[in-house]
């Protein structure tokens, strides 16, 4: 008999005017029958939706869109005393429902010179060479986790990183063209080790190192000119909006609202990246064994250009990056000094059109039509729907 046969059964002995049921065991009827009927409404919904999840049309959008954006762990650094930027990014990672593991970040002061690859290249300023330390090695500390828990795939973000309130979006239209740059590529396509078992299964792709996601300036690699072309979005910042600190690539032939997805030759700042298990490994390898040391963002880089065989991929303008909060600037960094004095009035974030930091109160409200434009006057007028292609 089914479950559903059982439940009409019983409901016909309930409501029969001949029989009567003691007070108590008419309860634990009613209870068996209403048990029975929702664990048949809930098995129908289960299969239901689990024949919906595995279509090859959602497979790629219905992982991007889970509580990790299509990645195995989520990770934040952050030094323990910035419990600020703790509670910041907390915040703006519950409005997007994305799950985090946090990664401490490191005195440097207390990293010894023998754990080092190499003292060539440090800087000479006692603090400088601290804080280059401390960035370095919390770095090094998410490839190490990664290898030594067999993750697959991870997204890094810096603490007080911020994107817009689009971010799922932009990393779908991402994945497009991450598969389509890395679709060619020859070499393994095990983004996890094949000890660890399990699905190795990438939205992203499936034969890359790193994502570079968030930076203040990347360019293409020289021996590969190939682009994904996003045109007609409405989160790219216009040209004169666009804050970058080393070679980009030329747009000029493109519209305004035109964004970039292509293999990276070179960049800066880490902001935030992925990194898959064969990544974490090279990363290991590359950053461990040094003969003159380099800040880490400029180790990336060195790997993207320069390594044979560490696969980046990159986005242009980039969809995360920096916040720069209201008030003492001296909060900014914890790398750089700033004059104690200076206080910023309003905060800000380059490169994001509709930063989800500066609109935490309408999201909390859900008051979309009150969302704030970082720079309207500037922000291209797109006409027709976001359109992708190689190029």
């Amino acid at each position: 008999m089914s479950s559903f046969q059982a439940s009409e059964g019983m409901f016909i002995m309930l409501r029969s005017p001949r029989l009567f049921i003691p007070p108590l065991v008419l309860l634990t009827l009613i209870s068996l029958w209403y048990t029975t009927l929702h664990t048949h409404v809930s098995t129908f919904t289960a299969r239901h939706f689990s024949a919906h999840q595995d279509s090859p049309q959602s497979q790629g959008s219905n992982h991007i869109q889970n509580s990790t954006l299509g990645f195995e762990k989520v990770f934040v650094l952050n030094l323990p005393e910035r419990t600020d930027k703790f509670d910041a990014f907390a915040l703006s990672s519950s409005l997007h429902s994305f799950n985090f593991d946090v990664v401490k970040g490191v005195d440097g002061s207390r990293i010894l010179n023998k754990t080092l690859p190499t003292l060539d290249g440090l800087p000479a300023k006692e603090k400088a060479r601290q804080h280059s330390l401390g960035a370095w090695r919390a770095h090094l500390n998410v490839a190490t986790r990664m290898v030594y828990e067999r993750i697959s795939t991870a997204i890094v973000f810096e603490d007080d990183s911020d994107w817009d309130i689009n971010l799922r979006a932009q990393l779908e239209q991402f994945a497009q063209g991450s598969r389509y740059i890395t679709s060619s590529w020859s070499g393994s396509k095990d983004l996890r080790s094949k000890a660890s078992g399990g699905d190795a299964y990438s939205p992203y792709g499936e034969d890359w190192d790193l994502l570079w996601l968030g930076h203040c300036g990347v360019d293409i690699h020289p021996s590969d000119s190939r682009q994904f072309i996003i045109s007609n979005d409405a989160t790219v910042p216009s040209p004169k909006r666009r804050v970058n600190y080393q070679d980009i690539p030329d747009l000029s032939g493109y519209s305004n609202s035109t964004r970039l997805v292509f293999r990276a030759g070179s960049g800066v700042c880490l902001f935030s990246y992925a990194l898959s298990y064969r990544g974490a490994q090279k990363m290991l390898l590359t950053q461990s064994t040094l003969t003159k040391f380099r800040p880490i963002d400029i180790g990336i880089r060195h790997m993207c250009g320069e390594v044979d065989g560490f696969k980046c991929v990159a986005v242009f303008p980039q969809i995360i990056d920096s916040h720069k909060a209201a008030g003492h600037i001296d909060r900014d960094s914890d790398i750089t000094d700033f004059d104690k004095d200076q206080f910023r009035e309003k905060g800000y974030t380059n490169n994001i059109v509709r930063s989800t930091r500066l609109n935490w109160g309408p999201l909390l409200a859900g008051s979309m039509d009150q969302i704030e434009v970082q720079f309207p006057e500037d922000t291209p007028e797109i006409v027709g729907d976001v359109s992708m292609r190689p190029g």
